[in-house]
């Protein structure tokens, strides 16, 4: 997505972007920044309105985890070593923020233990799993 298709203002950005540590301001202009503040306006986008200041927060979050592991992937795809539990654990807690967000939906239950008839979708799994 470019920038001219965003439709989030720039005063909704700064509520994500604009970040202070320890009375630093960060430095947005590195490449790391650049590729954070996509992935963030990306989600931003998803959301399509002012983020609360707790949304804020895990939008930042997920665009940190989404960055990890796109670094990992970019590892992985150019044949170089990285830490394959960490990145679990990362695309684990980025599908938990994103849930959160109401951007990804929960796991169902597809088995027949789970299946109750209240549910089509697994209903239909569970009738292909036990044809002949």
């Amino acid at each position: 997505m470019n920038q001219t298709n965003r439709h989030i203002e720039t005063s909704d950005l700064s509520a994500v972007f604009n970040l202070e540590i320890a009375g630093q301001k960060v430095d947005g202009r590195t490449v790391a920044a650049r590729s954070f503040r996509v992935i963030a306006g990306d989600l931003m986008d998803q959301l399509a309105r002012q983020p609360k200041p707790s949304e804020a927060v895990m939008i930042r979050q997920a665009a940190t985890l989404a960055f990890l592991c796109d670094r990992d992937t970019a590892c992985l795809i150019a044949g170089e070593k990285f830490d394959e539990e960490n990145y679990r654990r990362n695309t684990q807690a980025l599908g938990a923020v994103l849930i959160k967000l109401g951007m990804a939906a929960k796991s169902r239950d597809v088995t027949k233990k789970g299946s109750c008839g209240n549910d089509p979708f697994a209903d239909a799994i569970n009738a292909t799993l036990t044809s002949p």
